[in-house]
């Protein structure tokens, strides 16, 4: 039970730092599970490799990311959001996201993994004025495509 409050305590202090260096992964093991890590509006121009850690829900909306690398998703990952950032390719295809938010990025390809069985809930590619569809084979297995209004360059 020590144990959790400690991990509670650990994600205030977090989404109280100022920016990322103030946090020392150090003080986490590869045990630990983060049910929610908050690092939104910290004009982060890259993303985190947080690939050794167990993270749910990862929020890292609102900075400066351009260049997303699957390799650095933490384990357990069912919720991320990448939202008003500068990505301009996501590219996912080992991985099944429950939620991905890439809202108000610069996207111009979304490329993901093909799964016959519905096993996730929301991809929201809004406001995305450059995504194209021509080659785009959109995800079935998502239940919900927020703001399908992309597109089509011929």
């Amino acid at each position: 039970m020590k144990k959790n409050k400690f991990l509670f305590l650990l994600i205030i202090t977090l989404s109280s730092c100022k920016s990322i260096p103030d946090f020392d992964y150090s003080k986490l093991t590869k045990t630990d599970t983060i049910y929610k890590l908050d690092l939104s509006n910290r004009s982060l121009r890259k993303q985190p490799n947080l690939s050794e850690f167990t993270i749910i829900d990862l929020n890292l909306s609102n900075n400066k990311i351009s260049d997303f690398k699957e390799s650095f998703l933490p384990k357990g990952i069912q919720k991320l959001n990448l939202s008003n950032n500068k990505i301009k390719k996501f590219n996912c295809r080992k991985r099944i996201i429950q939620n991905i938010n890439l809202s108000s990025n610069k996207l111009t390809t979304v490329q993901m993994s093909l799964y016959e069985e519905i096993k996730a809930d929301t991809l929201n590619v809004a406001n995305n004025k450059n995504l194209e569809t021509q080659y785009w084979a959109f995800p079935k297995f998502y239940k919900t495509l927020i703001n399908y209004t992309v597109t089509t360059k011929n």
